[in-house]
């Protein structure tokens, strides 16, 4: 692939730095504690399919937020190596469903979440009608107080209910930490992991095997608790820290994901002259302004707008006045012969030529470099940096990437995929 094919803007997906992150994942955990991939929101941005797929063999099952992001992993679509098979490993549906998703989800073999009885006896009773058994996990609720059963007599009790449904299998029973991302967290971590034991040993008391407990999640991991059956691997997998407190040197990560678009105009703005909508920006001197082609209706936070930069030829560019829904303009006054055509970063990673070239290269390029140079230094606008300044954070920016953005995943530096979901 010499030329990547995209329409306007992409996200670009290094699937060695997923492997990298996976193999450091595992080696902080004891030897053979099963990891589910966490591939919600479609993956962080990141593509759930390809993502799914890649690291199948390295990973016990999958996590979604709902059916129907489930239902996506399992169909079968033409596509690419990674992006056409259905995935075959356990999902989870990790929160609540209705009972309107039940037919899909025991059709498909989706494990849902309960922490309900009433909920359970109607998915009893579709799983009954389709002559199949619906396996569940139940959700305990041990601080974060979102859902699931409360760890006590009561909680017990319902899980023994549910038990009883000819026509449901646990096989599973799992928490979620509050607070094992803030240094001052532990006694709350402890206290949680403390409730979930407890309730567990009473399940068992009840001769009810409560399949896998788990309750790590990507702070969790990096706390290295571990005791349990399984941990939850989300945006570590990605490369990425679930705060600006945990311990990173415990966990090297590498990011996975860039979002990088085109200068599509290259003008002059001079002196006295306003840009964008409302003319928030008016020029101080005279500038050389470049449009790209991204915009909030992509998912790049329109509170950017007059405060963040991207990246061009390893300069950073000052965003100019109010972002659009689909273009975006930029100072690259001081950014050297900057073109039609060219990329832009707006977090991730960039590649120059060495010796002075000043194209940008995309992972797969086929062009020499001048003077025999071969490589190049690598820019990184890190996107926690763009999401401070805009309010935000890590996990919000990935989740915003829009769909009408083309995903190319390169492997060993050359694409080896491209998924366009429209």
């Amino acid at each position: 692939m010499n030329e990547l094919k995209f329409d306007r803007v992409y996200a670009g997906i290094d699937l060695d730095n997923i492997s990298h992150n996976l193999r450091c994942i595992k080696g902080l955990l004891r030897p053979g504690v099963p990891v589910m991939a966490v591939l919600k929101a479609d993956a962080y941005g990141h593509g759930a399919r390809v993502v799914a797929n890649f690291i199948k063999d390295e990973i016990a099952m999958a996590g979604v937020a709902g059916v129907s992001e489930a239902l996506e992993l399992r169909k079968e679509i033409p596509g690419g190596e990674y992006y056409s098979p259905a995935f075959k490993k356990p999902v989870l549906v990790l929160g609540y469903t209705h009972r309107t998703m039940f037919r899909d989800a025991v059709e498909n073999d989706v494990t849902l979440t309960v922490f309900d009885y009433d909920n359970a006896a109607e998915l009893d009773a579709v799983a009954r009608s389709l002559g199949k058994i619906a396996e569940v996990h139940v959700a305990v609720d041990t601080g974060m107080h979102r859902i699931g059963v409360t760890p006590d007599a009561k909680g017990v009790a319902l899980v023994k209910s549910v038990a009883a449904l000819d026509n449901i299998k646990i096989r599973g029973i799992f928490s979620h930490f509050a607070m094992a991302d803030e240094k001052h967290g532990t006694a709350a971590v402890e206290e949680q992991e403390r409730l979930l034991g407890q309730f567990v040993d009473a399940v068992r008391r009840e001769n009810i095997d409560p399949g896998i407990v788990h309750i790590s999640n990507s702070a969790g991991i990096i706390r290295k608790i571990d005791g349990y059956d399984m941990v939850r691997a989300g945006i570590v997998l990605y490369g990425h820290y679930p705060s600006e407190e945990v311990d990173k040197a415990a966990l090297p990560l590498k990011p996975s994901l860039s979002v990088r678009t085109r200068v599509v105009n290259v003008a002059p703005l001079k002196k006295g002259e306003g840009i964008s909508y409302g003319h928030t920006f008016v020029a101080d001197k005279d500038y050389l302004v470049a449009t790209l082609a991204a915009g909030y209706a992509d998912g790049i936070m329109r509170s950017l707008s007059g405060k963040g930069s991207v990246l061009i030829g390893g300069r950073l560019c000052p965003i100019l006045g109010r972002i659009c829904m689909d273009q975006m303009m930029v100072d690259v006054s001081s950014a050297g012969d900057v073109r039609v055509g060219d990329e832009a970063v707006i977090f991730g990673t960039e590649r120059l030529r060495a010796g002075g070239c000043s194209e940008i290269r995309s992972e797969g390029c086929s062009k020499s470099c001048p003077d025999g140079a071969s490589g190049g230094e690598v820019s990184e606008l890190p996107i926690e940096a763009v999401a401070a300044l805009c309010g935000s954070f890590n996990y919000e920016l990935m989740c915003e990437i829009g769909r009408r953005m083309n995903r190319i995943y390169f492997k060993d530096g050359v694409a080896v995929e491209n998924v366009s979901y429209i």
